[in-house]
């Protein structure tokens, strides 16, 4: 019984936020329409004047010695990691652009089910993420069936999680809840979690068995918890679950799930392929997350157009930009408005929060005009580059052997990312790069002789400095690596403390040793 007025709160609470995004989507529109001289009156409010200095390094974002300000940090795939000053009006302001993105989607893409399972870290993990997750208590009723992810901040799911595991205590309240919308912020995340189900059944549904068959313990506390959860069904998922001696697609335990959002942006295409396989675009609606890092916001979406366009508008963020490749001098700066399409641009963002020309080092393609501004897509990581002996190798380099690699061993490469590490392992040699091959799911071999030779001489091609270093001695040759997603995350920094969270970005290139984290 608890069910059907679970469905029916639920009901209520989905038209009330479609009503909700009717509203924000003409706040929205306001918003944009003003945005000239909303943007002149911030400027003249942060002090911006035409001779203030570009900078590119910041240690400390925010107001420090505010107390009750929390820190986030950054993961530092390209450099050390920073340290950003959150206080509690400014994580108000970070969750509303979370929101209001949600509400004018629901509307303007008529998801039926609204309540939504978030793929973030379960522990505060130190990223921004974490903090915006972060439970100050038990989460209410009506909070739960929107948002059944935030039941995880309970002891009880924190007793199950030690008992279990992550992803066991996700698939058991994944199908009891049977959301509409699944966000990930890093597709690497939601990837990992299918591919984990597929890999490692048993151990994912031991909680689902366990609860069906009501072992002793688990009757009272997590009775309570369940009856908050359960929506329509949930029995006959529940049973399905425990009765099946493979893995389920996700129609047979979350059949409400309609959209997708993570991050579509720069090299996640591997992660979004894969998730294809389990989310089927025949079956399924992808939403790219808008661009946004520890520092700043960088655009917020818009859906007024059939396919989703991403605006430099983000409220309190003052935008300006360099031409790709350019120097980064501030006489070179251009507004929003005197950008071309085709081209490619550094966004570089002032706020209130310390930011004052910070070259943020993303760059964005403009794809077409929308209400008057340019509608951005992420590209690439500016300042991605490593360098042992001058040959300045860049993301951008790797990417193209990517490219050709791709082609040319398609079939030992299918269903497998990949990845680059500067390595100075074994001493006694000479420093060179690796090829990373990221293997989808647990003990998956790819095997491909000749991949490593073969990348080599590519990156010779794509960087006419690193093939003479080759041909000079200076350089030895491409080391070739397997490993799982969990183990190159465990390479990144913390990258071992919460698992595959939302520190973890994948890039083509980590300008960090392969050999500092100690792991061989």
């Amino acid at each position: 019984m608890f069910s059907v007025s679970n469905d029916g709160c639920q009901f209520l609470i989905g038209l009330a936020l479609r009503c909700g995004g009717a509203l924000a989507e003409a706040m929205h529109r306001v918003r944009i329409a003003r945005h000239g001289p909303s943007r002149s009156r911030l400027r003249r409010r942060l002090g911006i004047g035409r001779d203030t200095p570009l900078t590119s390094r910041v240690a400390e974002l925010g107001d420090q010695s505010n107390r009750s300000s929390r820190i986030a940090q950054t993961s530092g795939t390209s450099g050390e990691p920073k340290r950003v000053a959150y206080s509690r009006r400014r994580l108000a302001a970070v969750r509303w652009v979370f929101v209001d993105s949600f509400l004018r989607a629901y509307r303007a893409l008529r998801v039926r089910r609204t309540s939504l399972y978030v793929f973030g870290p379960l522990d505060d993990d130190g990223s921004l993420s974490g903090l915006l997750l972060t439970e100050g208590g038990r989460p209410s009723y009506l909070s739960t069936l929107q948002a059944p992810y935030r039941i995880h901040a309970t002891p009880e799911l924190r007793l199950l999680r030690a008992t279990y595991g992550a992803a066991a205590v996700r698939l058991w309240v994944l199908a009891l809840s049977n959301p509409g919308v699944l966000y990930s912020t890093n597709p690497s995340t939601l990837s990992a979690f299918f591919d984990q189900l597929e890999d490692d059944w048993q151990r994912c549904t031991a909680l689902v068995r366990d609860w069906t068959g009501r072992s002793t313990g688990m009757e009272t506390d997590l009775l309570r918890v369940a009856r908050r959860l359960a929506s329509r069904g949930y029995r006959e998922r529940l049973q399905r679950i425990a009765a099946s001696p493979g893995s389920l697609p996700i129609t047979a335990w979350a059949p409400a799930v309609q959209v997708y959002v993570c991050w579509t942006g720069g090299y996640v295409a591997p992660f979004l392929e894969r998730l294809e396989r389990h989310l089927p675009a025949a079956r399924f609606r992808r939403i790219p997350m808008y661009s946004m890092s520890t520092e700043t916001i960088e655009t917020i979406p818009d859906f007024r157009c059939a396919e989703t366009a991403f605006l430099p508008a983000a409220l309190g963020v003052y935008c300006e930009f360099l031409e790709a490749g350019g120097p980064r001098e501030a006489a070179r700066l251009l507004p929003p408005d005197r950008l071309r399409v085709g081209a490619v641009y550094e966004l570089v963002a002032s706020n209130g929060y310390g930011l004052r020309r910070y070259c943020t080092d993303d760059l964005f393609r403009v794809e077409r005009f929308v209400g008057g501004l340019p509608d951005l897509r992420f590209m690439r990581r500016r300042g991605l580059a490593y360098s042992f002996t001058g040959e300045k190798l860049t993301g951008v380099h790797v990417s193209l052997a990517f490219e050709r690699l791709r082609s040319e061993f398609s079939r030992h490469l299918a269903g497998h990312a990949l990845t680059c590490f500067p390595s100075r392992r074994p001493a006694s040699e000479l420093p060179c790069y690796r090829l990373v091959v990221v293997q989808a799911g647990q003990g998956r071999a790819s095997s491909g002789s000749g991949l490593a030779e073969r990348f080599d001489r590519l990156l010779g091609e794509a960087n006419g400095e690193y093939r003479a270093k080759r041909r000079s001695g200076r350089l030895g040759g491409v080391r070739l690596e397997r490993v799982t997603l969990r183990e190159l995350r465990a390479r990144l920094p913390d990258g071992g403390a919460a698992g595959l969270d939302s520190q973890f970005k994948f890039l083509p290139l980590y300008p960090r040793l392969w050999e500092d984290s100690g792991i061989d």
